[in-house]
């Protein structure tokens, strides 16, 4: 009598096709972390500009009201700090790596309101060219 060997295991074809099943199934579920992983990325960016126009047009809101509107150096008008010379508060360079790409700008101008002499200031924050943020208020002379 003769007995019937049985393989009880996979074939290579067999092995692959549940390889490619599980690499597209990973694929799908891996796919929207990386994608979150971008966007974190763009709204740490957001947040960081949002600080840096604060922190700029705090500055110079605390400068001579009757200088904001001069040429920079003397005053804030046509102010630029490029990507890696931008200045934190007390004046010293912004070194850390997480400003790399950043530039600021301030631009200054006349307005009136009311018969009421003011100068408009906008301060502008861009990360790599692209404008990330813009503030813009009204300070009297």
């Amino acid at each position: 009598m003769k007995r019937q060997s049985r393989n009880l295991g996979f074939t290579l074809i067999e092995a692959t096709i549940a390889m490619v099943i599980l690499a597209i199934a990973a694929a799908g579920v891996l796919l929207p972390f990386a994608n979150a992983a971008s966007v974190l990325e763009e709204g740490a960016r957001q947040s960081l500009a949002a600080n840096l126009a604060s922190e700029l047009m705090e500055k110079v809101l605390l400068a001579d009201p009757n200088t904001i509107i001069e040429d920079a150096p003397t005053g804030y008008n046509n102010y630029t700090e490029a990507d890696g010379a931008m200045l934190d508060s007390s004046g010293s360079t912004l070194t850390d790596s997480i400003y790399t790409g950043f530039s600021r700008s301030v631009a200054c101008q006349d307005a009136t309101v009311k018969s009421v002499p003011l100068v408009l200031v906008t301060v502008a924050v861009a990360y790599q060219g692209n404008e990330m943020t813009r503030v813009t208020t009204l300070v009297s002379e």
